[in-house]
């Protein structure tokens, strides 16, 4: 086992790569991260919660395992629509040291990835903690999160900025963690702005919102939350999920032929807010996007679908 990574440290790195903020040069280390409430109530099943009480009571759990952890003065922040956990301390610590090697000198969630050890390590907790930190942070269980068919979903937010997160956090759910990803609802203008509606009311970046990862509540159960009021309706929804009969939903497969509903082309194709990698190009389908960013998936089974 990787000597400085535990489940301790995997469940802060999920924090911190989900929304967090490093200062670690100068003689004041700083780590912020933001735990951030869109709404003010989130309704389940039979629940309706006050998520900023609720938060700021559960966060009082956190903040110790992250002072017993990392021997630094660890507080909370309220904002208007957040808190901000700040991790600070004068030396230069392992900790410190640690964080620096695992997040390869990155410093803010716009270009933090998943750092490979977690995929490395064999110990399934490692992974499990990490994804429960980053889903503590940018996770949301609501009813209003279910599909088409009513079966309720939980969400995991990355902004938009961040490209290389979306697939690496499906790779490990779904490869390393048995839990399959209905869909990646990209900031993409082909997949938030299919139509154009958005562009032709003038609004022309509208389609640069935060990626959203949506799984099924009753497979993200194996994860869970820490903070209570998330894990209550998530458990609310599962509930319901299992009642209604549900099968388990499908891994996905990004090599068998699939035949998508043809979008318009989009002028926003060609934004500068698109990574190179799909900038100028055009989708139909979220997978496409996937497999043009690197899903490792399609890599295994060595690409029988085309991008145009």
């Amino acid at each position: 086992m990787i000597d400085y990574l535990d489940p301790d440290v995997a469940y802060l790195l999920g924090l911190i790569v989900a929304r967090g903020i490093i200062q670690l040069e100068g003689t004041l280390k700083t780590i912020m991260i933001a735990f951030p409430y869109k709404n003010l109530e989130v309704e389940g099943i039979n629940t309706v919660i006050n998520q900023r009480d609720k938060l700021l009571i559960s966060l009082d759990k956190i903040v110790d395992r992250i002072r017993e952890l990392t021997d630094a003065d660890v507080r909370k922040v309220e904002g208007e629509s957040e808190v901000n956990l700040i991790i600070q301390t004068h030396k230069e610590t392992m900790f410190i040291r640690n964080i620096r090697k695992l997040l390869r000198n990155r410093t803010n969630y716009y270009e933090f990835e998943i750092p490979p050890e977690i995929f490395e390590v064999e110990s399934e907790d490692i992974k499990k903690e990490f994804m429960r930190g980053y889903a503590d942070v940018a996770g949301s269980a609501r009813k209003s999160n279910r599909d088409k068919q009513g079966r309720h979903r939980v969400y995991l937010d990355v902004l938009n900025r961040n490209w290389k997160l979306p697939i690496q956090i499906c790779h490990l759910l779904q490869d390393h963690l048995g839990i399959p990803v209905n869909t990646i609802a990209y900031g993409h203008p082909n997949i938030r702005d299919p139509k154009l509606e958005e562009y032709n009311k003038g609004r022309r970046n509208a389609w640069a919102r935060e990626h959203q990862i949506k799984i099924y509540a009753d497979e993200f159960t194996k994860i869970g939350f820490y903070l209570e009021h998330k894990q209550r309706i998530l458990e609310e929804l599962a509930d319901e999920n299992k009642k209604r009969g549900f099968t388990r939903h499908n891994f996905c497969d990004p090599c068998k032929p699939v035949r998508y509903r043809l979008k318009p082309l989009h002028p926003e194709e060609n934004s500068d807010l698109l990574p190179p990698e799909i900038r100028g190009k055009h989708f139909d389908n979220f997978r496409q996007i996937c497999i043009a960013l690197g899903c490792v998936r399609f890599k295994v089974c060595q690409g029988s679908l085309k991008i145009t």
